[in-house]
């Protein structure tokens, strides 16, 4: 009998020692000092705010309740510094409606690792409830951090963040962020530098249904990139991955669902890869090519600027022989050699998925006269950068000939150029893709390509142009990126007609002032068509016939010096301007001599 007054007093002590670590909260209340009381509201649009690097610490759970579904309007503000935790479960629970939390400090729950070990637990709740965790802001728990799997709470929650959501446990009942099979009309959005991470085996993130999630940040399963990052249970959500938001991790629909969608919104030419799972609906909200099957796309940089390629090089041969053969007129049988630095710039275009890119480049074009049929030798090198993460680094050689007073067929014409050659290109791409840690990947490729350039042209007296056509073809073989992009065969050939004129003015006696300028009109007749794959997912990518066609005027400006009878040196600005807003400078110099 002494036992059972001992077990009923020790139960009431402990009740009223229990109680007596609990506060109502009645009214607006700032926390400017730490404090280590459970507090409990119990009133309708109650303001809470946490501050001056204060804390509410809960031994146990539940620092912060609501345990009256009646009670609405709860407010809980927590400043940078300040804190609210738990040694138990659910640091912050609720069981009313329309919480809102905004978090610039620490939300977190400190106990053992476990599901139950939750930071913010709303599957009580009538829902309505708003999630802002700010920048600096860190929600985290060893279980489930977000928590909404039961009851109706789930339903219209907003969840906004620019901290760190993160959940540290490595079992498998572990997610950031967790929503019921059912629970319909949340939205998670991740903004640029937010971070929302998991260790374990479940996603990152698992929503219901009709839901949308904006990515522009990080979501990371941490256990491994063949785990789940993004689940979705049910039926009509939306995905959207932004910007140079990160996925690592799986994107995973559930068996026989419907109407889910994946938007990619990364930016013209922008290449990606993202292993999923499901069906989905595939948009890219760019524009840019996106495949079904692989959840991929690639800018076509490599592809479509061959053709432009084709021709800078015919215009650059073009210009160089003209110069030639202009000072061929002062100084017979003497060789000639150029050292051209050019740089070209092209603004983006995204209507026309148009890449932009800067270039720089470096050619050297010989030419050695034999009695009007002349050789031409030509090496080059340039690196080519792309908008978004991608460059070339090319290399080429060219071997051809050079006919003066040369007509072809019924004297059309009064010269003809042949010129030959190889191109080599070690390109770099960087992808976004959910199969790495990094959420990045570095691509490299090497491939070839060959090109034939003819052209002739009729040279005219006094103030009349000179009127040419020039024909370029060119062959590239297939050829595979480290991971996911293989390339078809490519053939490009295009026609250029062109007028052309050049004047000299004699300055002194050993110095000389040439003007020059090319009007070209180019048109693709082959290759507007590229076949390719990612992963394995067959495409075929038709260019822009905006981008097949392209006037361009080129103009220099040289002087010329004579250092003797058998040397001169030459010196050339260019300037280079098109159509499709391709803009270059360039500074040459030249020199002639007799072996």
């Amino acid at each position: 009998m002494n036992k059972i007054k001992t077990i009923i007093i020790t139960l009431f002590l402990l009740t009223q020692i229990s109680s007596s670590y609990a506060v109502d909260l009645t009214e607006d209340t700032t926390f400017s000092s730490t404090v280590t009381t459970q507090q409990v509201v119990t009133t309708d649009d109650v303001d809470i705010i946490v501050t001056n690097n204060a804390s509410i610490e809960r031994t146990g759970q539940k620092a912060i309740k609501n345990t009256d579904e009646e009670v609405t309007g709860t407010t809980l503000t927590i400043h940078s510094g300040s804190s609210v935790t738990s040694t138990g479960n659910n640091t912050i629970s609720t069981e009313g409606g329309e919480l809102t939390i905004t978090n610039s400090g620490t939300i977190q729950a400190l106990g053992a690792s476990g599901a139950n070990s939750k930071a913010i637990n709303l599957s009580g709740s009538d829902g309505g409830i708003t999630i802002t965790n700010n920048s600096g802001g860190i929600i985290a728990s060893p279980g489930n951090t977000i928590l909404a799997t039961s009851g109706t709470g789930g339903d219209n929650t907003t969840i906004e963040n620019s901290g760190q959501i993160t959940s540290t446990n490595t079992s498998t009942a572990s997610s950031a962020i967790i929503f019921k099979d059912n629970d319909t009309g949340n939205t998670i959005t991740n903004n640029a530098g937010g971070e929302i991470t998991s260790k374990g085996t479940k996603a990152t993130i698992i929503v219901g249904a009709s839901s949308t999630i904006t990515n522009s940040g990080t979501i990371k399963n941490n256990k491994s990139v063949d785990k789940n990052a993004i689940q979705l249970k049910g039926d009509n959500n939306t995905l959207t991955l932004k910007d140079e938001g990160i996925v690592v991790g799986i994107i995973k629909a559930a068996n026989g669902t419907t109407g889910n969608t994946l938007k990619i919104n990364h930016g013209v030419g922008k290449s990606y890869y993202y292993k999923t799972g499901g069906d989905f609906t595939l948009q890219d909200l760019d524009n840019n090519q996106i495949v079904n099957g692989s959840a991929g796309s690639v800018g076509q940089g490599g592809s479509e600027i061959l053709d432009d390629l084709l021709s800078t090089k015919s215009l650059n041969i073009r210009q160089s022989l003209s110069k030639y053969k202009n000072s061929e007129e002062s100084s017979e049988n003497k060789n000639w050699g150029e050292i051209n630095f050019s740089s070209f710039k092209r603004k983006q275009n995204d209507q026309d998925l148009s890449l932009g890119f800067n270039s720089a480049n470096l050619a050297i074009n010989f030419v050695s006269p034999n009695q009007g049929k002349d050789f031409i030798l030509s090496f080059g090198a340039g690196n080519q950068k792309f908008t978004k993460d991608h460059t070339i680094d090319r290399y080429s050689m060219h071997l051809g000939s050079f006919f003066r007073d040369q007509p072809i067929i019924n004297k059309f014409g009064d010269e003809i150029f042949v010129l030959g050659g190889i191109n080599l290109h070690n390109g770099k791409r960087g992808i976004l893709t959910n199969t790495r840690t990094t959420g990045k990947l570095d691509l490299t490729d090497a491939f070839e390509s060959y090109e034939l350039l003819a052209g002739t042209k009729k040279n005219n007296n006094f103030l009349i142009p000179n009127i040419g056509t020039t024909i370029g073809l060119s062959f590239t073989p297939s050829h595979t990126e480290t991971e996911f992009y293989h390339w078809g065969d490519k053939t490009v050939s295009n026609l250029s007609i062109y007028l052309d004129d050049n004047y000299k003015l004699n300055l002194s006696k050993n110095y000389k002032l040439n003007l020059g300028w090319i009007l070209d009109v180019r048109k693709m007749i082959l290759g507007k068509k590229q076949d390719y794959k990612i992963n394995g997912s067959n495409a075929t990518y038709t260019q822009n016939s905006n981008l097949t066609r392209e006037l361009t005027l080129a103009t220099n400006l040289g002087l010329e010096k004579k250092i003797s009878d058998d040397h001169f040196l030459i010196f050339y600005l260019d300037n280079t301007v098109s159509t499709q807003e391709l803009s270059s400078f360039s500074g040459n110099f030249a020199y002639k001599f007799a072996f």
